[in-house]
């Protein structure tokens, strides 16, 4: 075996020793990490937990209080029916309560007072028990406010503990509402929570009774000799929180279990909550894991022994290859500077912090000397190849890039439309160090632009005489139906329409050619269109309108205060009760404010007409400013922009 073989034995074990040690000190590391992770998932699972228990207990505690406000009004009375009727609400959907129960306690302590029993689905109504007496006598003198009692058990020999609350009226206790909580059924609530898999609850009364736990065969007994008593009297003496780790006896696993002691609603003594969350099995991960990485290590050093061996016998090839390399790599570089230089189109320079020159182009070259009459070389001032405004433009353009901002500028210069590139250059600390620009001449695009733009000018136009087109023969169509009704019984009035209507749609022809007009034009034309309108209405009709003399050379779609007018004429009752003042103002924010009251008509139907889509449709042309519609403190309102 020669030397070179030796060597890469050598070279193969170290790296199997290198990845054994790194893969023990990961494996170590990992279960360090993964440890502390399970435990801080277990520990949040179970604070979470914890809050679920003490919400639900809250909850049927604050339900009992509930119960008691409203039977209060009765309590000092007769009215034992109505009280059967609240004790009796929804007891048949409150899965954990067996019973609700009420005693009565008048000035000489005699008793009386309803159970209702729950039995399957229906509720037995029964008078009350001695166990309910008891537990009145025993709770009544130092009663102030909400208690649970120690866990019992009833005639049917359920284990229950029960809420109670006394009924207080003119700082006097008449009696006491109770709720009979079965254990059992109250365990079952905390198996079908969602939130609280994964975990199990147990609580423990203060003289050490076991109120929940998942093996049902502890509820309601005394919980004795347990593995982690110390911590449960720990907890219950300093009311405060606690947790470890132990080996649960329900699960034989390791779990994190945190105990909790609470003060149940106002009782002056300790329960305890105690959640337990499984912790993960990490050990196990762990092996395998590190058991990976010793083969994955193992077939490393194989392979870097074998890749070894035949690199010594290809050196030569592969350094003869490498030098063939790097002469194509010389030669693509040089072709790709020679494309750069016969590029036409793009102008490229860059400069350093004093405006100097540190690298360019052919083209840059040759258009400064063309259109600038100068020479630029390597470590000359840019400024010194351009003069006037331009200078003064370009000293300013270098000044914000180096200030380190990227941005891009158009401008026209010698009659070429360019568009200019300036970005900062900065070093490997982030430091401007310079500045690089190309530029594009692109008086192609911007003519190209210029052509659409003026294609979409000439489509907006015609869409626009369209849309008006539709607006007149609609307007001319109303005013028709308005004459029609004039005719027969009032021809000279009818006359006096004809003449009015004829000066009214002058205007609409007039103003066809015109996709806006002066404010002056169709505020005139609104007072004749309304003049017409109140032919028809009278002086149910009313036209008030406040708008400066020095707005009036504002512009806005013409017949766009006729739409409104119409709009408001055509959905509101108009009526000697109900007369239709439409008002026009002008807005702080320069724009035109049509209102009128609403109140609908309820013969038609009062969907968004003709008038309003057109309206819309001619300011969508028009630009982006929009007008408004909407009911507000019924009154209709409109806003048109002005232009």
């Amino acid at each position: 075996m020669n030397f070179h073989n030796k060597s890469i034995i050598w070279v193969g074990s170290i790296i199997v020793i290198a990845f054994a040690i790194t893969a023990y000190f990961i494996g170590e590391k990992m279960t360090q990490s993964t440890r502390k992770m399970s435990v801080d998932l277990a520990l949040a699972k179970a604070n979470n937990s914890l809050l679920i228990v003490e919400t639900e207990i809250e909850k049927s505690c604050r339900q009992a209080e509930l119960f008691t406000d409203a039977v209060e009004e009765f309590a000092y009375g007769q009215e034992i029916s109505l009280i059967k009727e609240i004790l009796e609400s929804d007891l048949i959907e409150s899965s954990e309560i067996s019973a609700r129960w009420f005693i009565r306690v008048d000035e000489n302590d005699n008793l009386s007072g309803i159970v209702l029993e729950k039995s399957a689905d229906s509720i037995l109504v029964k008078s009350t028990s001695p166990i309910h007496e008891k537990i009145l006598w025993d709770q009544l003198k130092n009663l102030k406010g909400t208690v649970l009692t120690q866990p019992y058990k009833n005639d049917h020999g359920k284990e229950l503990i029960s809420i109670l609350t006394p009924v207080i009226v003119n700082s006097y206790i008449h009696g006491i509402i109770g709720f009979d909580i079965d254990l059992r059924k109250f365990q079952q609530v905390f198996y079908d929570n969602k939130s609280l898999r994964r975990a199990y609850v147990s609580i423990i009364s203060k003289n050490g009774i076991c109120i929940t736990h998942p093996d049902e065969n502890l509820i309601g007994k005394q919980v004795a000799n347990h593995q982690d008593s110390s911590v449960m009297h720990l907890a219950l003496r300093s009311g405060e929180k606690q947790q470890k780790e132990v080996i649960s006896e329900y699960l034989n696993l390791p779990v994190m279990r945190v105990y909790k002691p609470i003060r149940i609603a106002n009782g002056d003594d300790y329960w305890l909550i105690t959640v337990s969350v499984p912790l993960f099995n990490v050990k196990e991960s762990v092996v395998e894991m590190r058991n990976l990485v010793y083969l994955i290590g193992l077939v490393l050093a194989l392979l870097l022994m074998v890749f070894l061996y035949f690199s010594q016998r290809r050196w030569l090839y592969e350094s003869t290859k490498r030098r063939r390399a790097e002469r194509r790599h010389l030669n693509e570089v040089s072709k790709l500077s020679s494309i750069m230089e016969s590029t036409d189109q793009i102008m490229i320079f860059s400069v350093g912090h004093d405006y100097k020159y540190t690298s360019f182009n052919t083209v840059h070259k040759e258009e400064v000397l063309k259109f600038e009459n100068e020479i630029i070389k390597e470590g000359k001032s840019i400024l010194d190849a351009y003069y006037g405004d331009f200078r003064i433009k370009m000293k300013m353009y270098l000044d914000r890039a180096l200030g380190g901002e990227h941005f891009l500028v158009e401008y026209q210069r010698h009659g070429i439309d360019y568009q200019q590139i300036f970005n900062a250059i900065s070093d490997a600390d982030g430091k401007v160090v310079g500045v690089a620009s190309f530029r594009v001449d692109i008086s192609e695009t911007l003519q190209l632009r210029k052509k659409a733009q003026e294609e979409e000018e000439e489509k907006v136009k015609a869409q626009l005489k369209n849309i008006k087109n539709q607006i007149n023969p609609h307007f001319l169509f109303n005013s028709l139906n308005s004459l029609y009704a004039l005719v027969d019984g009032e021809p000279k009035l009818a006359r006096k329409f004809i003449v009015n209507l004829s000066k009214v749609y002058r205007y609409l022809l007039d103003s066809n050619n015109s996709n806006l007009i002066q404010l002056q034009q169709e505020m005139d034309f609104i007072k004749q269109y309304v003049f017409l309108q109140r032919i028809r209405f009278g002086e149910n009709l009313i036209l008030e309108y406040d708008i400066p003399d020095d707005a009036m050379h504002y512009k806005l779609p013409s017949v766009s205060i006729q739409s409104l007018v119409e709009n408001a004429i055509k959905h509101n009752v108009i009526t000697s009760d109900k007369p239709l003042t439409i008002r026009i103002k002008l807005t702080n924010d320069n724009c035109l404010l049509v209102e009128n009251p609403y109140q609908p008509r309820t013969d038609i139907n009062h969907s968004p007409g003709t008038g309003l889509k057109n309206l819309d449709a001619l300011y969508s042309f028009l630009g982006d400013r929009k007008p408004y519609y909407g009911i507000e403190k019924e009154h209709f309102i409109a806003i048109l922009p002005l232009f």
